[in-house]
């Protein structure tokens, strides 16, 4: 699982990168809480609170349910506002298992 974050709505919750399996639309969604951004400005209220299913902002699609999975480093290459944050380093990408409890982020990583 890729992942850019701890939600600061659940505050435990990894910020995964998930893909839509219905259009390959790629959200940021919390693995913890379901709450969902659309893109990198992980500041702005979440589009979704994580009540129910969370629905794909393109296709309303499921982004819970088979065939949605954890975007894939090749998903990721094709998306531009990951990218562009990326490049300004606004958002770090991190690699970890889902509800794992190793991945929260190392002292060195606070201070970087």
């Amino acid at each position: 699982m890729f992942y850019v974050g701890f939600c600061r709505v659940c505050g435990t919750g990894p910020l995964g990168l998930r893909s839509c399996g219905a259009c390959s639309a790629v959200v940021i969604l919390c693995d913890e809480c379901d709450a969902m951004w659309t893109d990198a400005d992980l500041n702005a209220e979440p589009s979704s609170s994580g009540e129910g299913d969370s629905l794909c902002p393109l296709c309303d699609g499921s982004l819970i349910a088979t065939p949605s999975r954890w975007a894939t480093e090749k998903d990721l290459e094709s998306v531009d506002w990951l990218q562009h944050a990326l490049q300004q380093r606004s958002l770090q990408l991190r690699r970890g298992a889902p509800f794992a409890i190793d991945i929260r982020p190392s002292k060195d990583d606070d201070e970087a």
